[in-house]
């Protein structure tokens, strides 16, 4: 990663702070997809629950439509700072408290190419899982586990646990890291070509009439081309995420051993949340 991608970090790490208002629709969101999810699964008809899903499915889409788009907007702000257009820090406070008036124009912009791009998302994402894992069949060992027995060890205590993989013979060991490293290596890959597909979207204009029907597939090539042009700073960005997702996910053990630290702990991540998507919006934004 050169200087001028690590500024990014730096630069995303002060728009995040000093408009801690992107954070607010997101920990919102939370709260209410706790209380439809909790609906979801005391849906015992097939058919409500089946509404419900598609329900919970809009409410993200609607979310991240807003969400996404208040954050770009976070985004232009910073650069009329950055260009002397608030002299006072006054006028950039309130600026930055109005940003919460773009979230639902947001939505009614970019809720369908949102949700269609979620969709077809969804689609390629699962898809490219399943051929991985076909291919996995192939060129990987087989454990050879008890399906059954590891679902009940895993809804077990960790004593249990514990003398489940004592009971491993060592080529089960190997085979199991095997499969580890494989599905997480794939997953890393489809999440390294899927980086820019969203704020691509964003990048459409949506006054075009084939914006809504054609908006997935012309972001996904705008995120090609765009990855093919910053490969490494883009890779960089990556592993720098994944880095410091896996040092906060060490530190939430910490922050699990009573009630004040896990608050504290659910407010780091959602502001981590918040600062990965700023990351990934700007890099995109600046270098496109």
């Amino acid at each position: 990663m050169s200087l001028s991608d690590k500024n990014f970090i730096q630069k995303a790490f002060d728009i995040t702070k000093e408009n801690i208002i992107l954070a607010q629709p997101l920990i919102i969101f939370m709260i209410v997809l706790s209380f439809t999810l909790a609906g979801l699964a005391m849906q015992a008809n097939r058919s409500s629950y089946m509404v419900f899903s598609v329900a919970n499915i809009l409410l993200c889409t609607a979310f991240f439509a807003g969400w996404c788009y208040m954050i770009k907007q976070g985004i232009y702000l910073d650069k009329r700072v950055q260009n002397g257009e608030y002299k006072k820090s006054e006028e950039r406070a309130a600026a930055s408290m109005a940003l919460g008036k773009e979230f639902f124009p947001g939505v009614g912009e970019y809720f369908l190419p949102i949700t269609l791009t979620a969709a077809v998302y969804s689609i390629v994402f699962f898809s490219a899982a399943f051929l991985f894992y076909k291919l996995g069949l192939n060129i990987l060992p087989h454990p050879h586990l008890d399906l059954n027995k590891l679902y009940a060890v895993m809804n077990s205590s960790p004593v249990e646990m514990q003398k489940f993989v004592y009971s491993l013979s060592y080529e089960q060991l190997r085979a199991i890291n095997l499969w580890v490293l494989y599905a997480f290596s794939v997953f890393c890959a489809l999440t390294f070509v899927t980086m820019f597909w969203i704020p691509a979207v964003f990048d459409t204009n949506p006054d075009k009439k084939e914006f809504f029907l054609w908006s997935p597939f012309l972001s996904f090539k705008r995120n090609v081309v765009f990855l093919l042009k910053n490969f490494f700073g883009s890779a960089g960005i990556l592993v720098f995420l994944f880095v410091l997702n896996i040092i906060l996910s060490l530190f939430s053990i910490i922050f699990n051993l009573n009630i004040i630290l896990s608050i504290v702990g659910l407010i780091i991540s959602f502001y981590f949340m918040t600062y990965a998507i700023v990351l990934i919006f700007l890099y995109y934004e600046e270098r496109k």
